[in-house]
């Protein structure tokens, strides 16, 4: 069993200057995004992309984590919650259960751009300190997908920030998000149990395996012995030594998404069907072979995610 997180959420029941802040908006109650386009600094900590903010005062940084339904999912290990009510449990993808508590006393969350939420009710909270423990001690919680639905998200770590654009008609026929952008390709994906996780048809040599997009996690890769020993002869796989954690770590050559984009990927993570549980029984999948596309790959490339039309969009860097 790997000992790094798969921090994915499969609920049961930075620093920034002054010229980068957006000027300050304040809603009331449920917090969405407002507006057209949206920019949010991030900082990336262990692979994992933050944005810093505050909860009722109390400063910290939330993962911002595609595969997390929830709009806002708080960590009530370092922010006390003392009405919270105990709704059911939740599980990571590696495997890490937690009892998952519904809260109606959040004054005021505060994001790093201006962004203000205020008197929200029905907020999720948990303990995760194995945030805290693994990651960075000021996790405050989660930003997921139920916060930005409804837009266009791009995904740009080198320049360390999301841009969010409103999916309206207009945008769909002008495509203004890839104005100045040089894209290498557009790969088209199935939604299947849950709408937060974009699903693509990906082969390795002559091994098809089914893959997923996740903000929340490095890559990794689980595929059967047979076809594993196969690619190993192939080159297709290298295994690549071990990470700190003692987890067996892949390079990965002639990747094909979505039969036409080529890339290869260094560092991913080798799993085992026993890793993968989770996943599979959140996401319905029955295929032998699983892929999962994170930190590894987006770090290489911009990304634009287009939910309502089902297509990810792979730019340059």
């Amino acid at each position: 069993m790997r000992n790094t997180i798969l921090l994915s959420l499969f609920c049961v029941t930075g620093l920034c200057t002054k010229a980068q802040k957006q000027f300050e908006q304040i809603f009331e109650n449920t917090p969405v995004l407002h507006g057209d386009s949206i920019v949010f600094p991030i900082t990336l900590i262990n692979a994992f992309p933050f944005i810093s903010g505050e909860v009722n005062g109390v400063k910290g940084k939330f993962m911002f984590d595609t595969g997390n339904r929830s709009a806002i999912d708080l960590n009530d290990n370092l922010v006390r919650l003392p009405e919270k009510k105990t709704s059911g449990k939740g599980i990571v993808g590696s495997g890490q259960s937690f009892v998952v508590n519904i809260n109606d006393t959040i004054a005021e969350i505060k994001f790093n751009n201006g962004y203000t939420y205020r008197n929200l009710l029905k907020i999720k909270s948990a303990n995760y300190d194995f945030l805290q423990n693994r990651i960075t001690p000021d996790c405050i919680g989660y930003i997921g997908y139920d916060f930005f639905k409804g837009y266009l998200v791009k995904l740009d770590y080198l320049r360390r920030k999301i841009i969010f654009y409103k999916n309206t008609e207009q945008r769909k026929s002008s495509k203004d998000f890839l104005k100045g952008e040089k894209v290498l390709s557009i790969i088209d994906f199935e939604i299947r149990k849950l709408p937060n996780h974009p699903l693509v048809n990906v082969r390795i040599g002559n091994v098809e395996i089914l893959g997923a997009f996740d903000t929340g996690q490095y890559g990794s890769l689980q595929v059967q012995d047979d076809a594993k020993k196969r690619l190993i002869s192939q080159s297709l796989i290298i295994p690549a030594g071990k990470d700190g954690y003692e987890n067996d770590l892949l390079t990965i050559n002639n990747i094909i998404i979505g039969g036409k984009f080529k890339t290869q990927l260094k560092g991913v993570m080798s799993d085992t069907f026993e890793d993968t549980e989770p996943e599979r029984r959140a996401l319905r999948i029955a295929e032998p072979h699983l892929m999962n596309f994170g930190y590894r790959f987006l770090d290489q490339y911009k990304t634009v995610w287009d939910y309502e039309g089902q297509k990810i969009y792979i730019l340059e860097k």
